[in-house]
């Protein structure tokens, strides 16, 4: 019997801000057909205690990405404390039973091999796939068991070039959508 479950890609980041970079990959994977849907997950508290804007600004930014294929939840403020990709893949299979997830990272973490020291990786890497998708600079030339290769270009930005641009006063409209610009701007993010 064919599998009629819902496949979804969870792109999840600090979203401080979101960018175009994070469409360029959601549209990627799906165009190639390898999801149905991507959910945007920005984190509650990041594990590595980055320091970032308040959730309710970030989460808002992620929602303005949106149209029928690309969403945003919430579940890591519904989980509060630290986010660890284990607790937020767990909760959200449990929330819908009806879906595939899959997780979706950089070339730069699988070359790196920092998905390694993700709180309880066996653990994780048993409940969903990784989709790895080409980053600059962080060629791959071959994938662990459950990495599948998301070929493609995707432009280099970075929040952190984003934000250094919003308090040097300089212009970043290439970088992010017109939803997002506006509200950095009607909210005084960053600056």
């Amino acid at each position: 019997m064919e599998n009629l479950k819902k496949r979804v890609g969870l792109l999840g980041f600090a979203a401080n801000p979101p960018h175009n970079g994070h469409l360029q990959v959601a549209k990627l994977i799906l165009r190639k057909k390898l999801v149905d849907a991507v959910w945007f997950v920005p984190c509650y508290s990041h594990p590595f205690n980055k320091s970032l804007i308040p959730f309710k600004h970030r989460y808002a930014m992620a929602l303005l990405m949106g149209n029928k294929e690309i969403q945003a939840t919430n579940v890591e403020f519904r989980l509060k404390g630290k986010s660890y990709t284990i607790k937020t893949v767990e909760a959200l299979q449990k929330e819908y039973p009806c879906c595939d997830f899959f997780w979706i990272v950089g070339s730069d973490i699988v070359k790196s091999g920092s998905y390694k020291k993700w709180k309880e990786w066996g653990e994780l890497s048993s409940l969903v796939d990784f989709l790895a998708v080409n980053r600059s600079g962080f060629k791959i030339n071959k994938l662990p068991a459950g990495f599948i290769h998301v070929k493609g270009r995707i432009s280099k930005v970075s929040s952190t070039e984003i934000r250094e641009r919003i308090r040097q006063g300089l212009p970043i409209d290439n970088l992010v959508p017109l939803k997002i610009k506006e509200y950095i701007e009607k909210y005084n993010l960053y600056a």
